[in-house]
C-alpha cells in the first residue's frame, strides 16, 4: 500500500494532465490506496488531489466501471468511512467521515444516468445518510492548517443527490424531512460556514420531486418555531434563533429565485417575521 506521500506524488503527477491516467491499470492500483487516504489531514491532498481525482475518473472520464462504482458506494458506508470513531468529536476522524460523504454525490449522478445501484443500495444510504446527521458530533465546518471538515454540508450534498433518485419515495423524502429540521435547529454550534445553503439544496430537490404536499411542508416549516418559543436558556436560545433563521433565509432566497409564486413564500416570510426579534 502506498503511503500518503507516495500517493500525493503519484496524483501530484497526474495533475498535470488534468487527472488523465495513461492506462486502465493507474486507476486500479490508486483508488483502493485513494478510498484508504480519504480522510488525509493533508488538505492538498484530501481535497485537491485525492477528491478531484475521482470526480475526474468517475465523471469526467468515466474510466471506473458501475460495478467499481456500486462498491466503492456501499465501502464507504462501513466503519472505517463513514462510520469511523462514531462518536468522537474534534478529532481528526471526522474528515475520514465528512469526504466519505463527498463521495457520493458523483456516485448518485452516475447511478442516475446509468442505474447500477439497487434499490437496497438506496435504502441502506437513506437509513446510514439520517443515522449520520442525528448523530454525528463533530459540525466543524473550517479547521485550521487542516481545511475543510464540513461533514454536515457534504452530508447535505449527498441527500440532495439522493432524494433525486427514482428509488427514493414519498415516504423517504418525508423521513428527510424532520432529520434536516433538527440539524439545522443545533442550540450549542453556530453553523457559520454555509451549512444553511446546503441543507436547503436536499429541501429544493425534494420539492422538486413534487411527491410532497404542500401543506406537508408547511406542517414541517412550522416546526421551527416550537423548540424557538420554548428555548429560554442563553445562549442556546440565541443559537437556535441564529441558525434557523440562516436557514430560512436562505430557503427564502433559493425558492424565490427558482419560483417567485410558489405558495410556500408567504410562509416561510411570516416565520421570519415571527422570529425576528426586532420586529
Amino acid at each position: 500500500m502506498l503511503s500518503e506521500t507516495q500517493l500525493k506524488q503519484k496524483l501530484q503527477s497526474l495533475a498535470e494532465n488534468n487527472f488523465k491516467p495513461d492506462n486502465e491499470t493507474i486507476v486500479n492500483e490508486l483508488l483502493p490506496v485513494m478510498l484508504t487516504h480519504i480522510g488525509s489531514t493533508d488538505p492538498e491532498l484530501r481535497d485537491d488531489l485525492i477528491y478531484v481525482t475521482f470526480i475526474r475518473w468517475s465523471m469526467t472520464y468515466e474510466l471506473i466501471p458501475p460495478e467499481t462504482l456500486r462498491d466503492i458506494f456501499n465501502t464507504l458506508f462501513d466503519d472505517e468511512h463513514l462510520f469511523l470513531n462514531f462518536g468522537e468529536k474534534d478529532t481528526d476522524s471526522i474528515f475520514t467521515r465528512s469526504f466519505s460523504a463527498l463521495w457520493l454525490p458523483p456516485i448518485l449522478i452516475a447511478h442516475r444516468q446509468k442505474s447500477f445501484l439497487t434499490k437496497e443500495d438506496i435504502h441502506n444510504a437513506h437509513v446510514k445518510l439520517l443515522r449520520f446527521l442525528n448523530e454525528e458530533q463533530d459540525r466543524r465546518g473550517f479547521v485550521e492548517s487542516k481545511g475543510w471538515a464540513h461533514a454536515i454540508a457534504h452530508v447535505g450534498d449527498a441527500l440532495d443527490d439522493l432524494a433525486q433518485c427514482p428509488e427514493i419515495g414519498a415516504n423517504e423524502l418525508r423521513e428527510m424531512l424532520p432529520t434536516i429540521r433538527e440539524t439545522m435547529s443545533m442550540t450549542d454550534f453556530v453553523y457559520a460556514h454555509g451549512e444553511d445553503e446546503r441543507m436547503v439544496t436536499p429541501i429544493l430537490a425534494i420539492i422538486r420531486r413534487n411527491l410532497l404536499s404542500n401543506e406537508e411542508l408547511e406542517n414541517w416549516l412550522e416546526g421551527f418555531i416550537t423548540p424557538i418559543n420554548e428555548t429560554k436558556t442563553m445562549p442556546d436560545g440565541v443559537i437556535l434563533r441564529a441558525n434557523v433563521q440562516n436557514f430560512l433565509q436562505s430557503f427564502y432566497f433559493r425558492l424565490k429565485w427558482t419560483d417567485k409564486d410558489h405558495k410556500l413564500l408567504p410562509v416561510i416570510e411570516k416565520m421570519l417575521h415571527e422570529i425576528n426579534i426586532f420586529t
